[in-house]
């Protein structure tokens, strides 16, 4: 096991979510996208065990991993929004969630576990929106998720500069 397949893995995660985009556009069933998201589960889990059991993780490869994550996280939000379902703002929150996240850790990642909880809910946020299918509810989860997201970078950034 090298990290070039570790990486390979993480990558899968962009190209899942051009999947998951080409499904939402393509009207295809839900449970496609089910799967898509699976699959992203699963490379995104996979990966890190990989590279934990072969002694292979690396604040670079951390970084690649948080980077791809937020990749697939945009494209699936991205096609949600082209669909109506998911508010187009809320991209806006992603994007400045992860810039607060690069900004506010130094060297090696600064992972604490309300933020770790924020990002899955970004994670899953796509994937939710489609199986409640219902714009009131997706709604108030984009705010519920931003208040959140808020909080845990209220909080990070007060631990880095004060």
């Amino acid at each position: 096991m090298n990290k070039l397949v570790i990486n390979c893995i993480t990558s899968l995660r962009i190209l899942l979510g051009f999947l998951f985009l080409l499904c939402v556009l393509l009207d295809l069933n839900v449970a496609y996208l089910a799967i898509i998201f699976i699959l992203t589960a699963i490379t995104d889990v996979g990966d890190g065990w990989l590279s934990r059991k072969y002694g292979l993780a690396s604040d670079a490869g951390a970084r690649f991993d948080v980077i791809c994550d937020f990749i697939f996280i945009m494209i699936s939000t991205f096609a949600l929004v082209l669909r109506g379902l998911i508010p187009a703002w809320f991209l806006l929150i992603i994007i400045l969630k992860l810039v607060e996240f690069f900004k506010t850790s130094d060297e090696s990642l600064v992972y604490e576990k309300f933020g770790h909880f924020v990002a899955l809910m970004f994670y899953a946020f796509p994937i939710v929106a489609v199986l409640l299918n219902d714009p009131l509810i997706v709604l108030i989860l984009a705010i519920f998720i931003t208040i959140c997201a808020l909080i845990s970078s209220l909080s990070r950034i007060h631990r880095k500069f004060y």
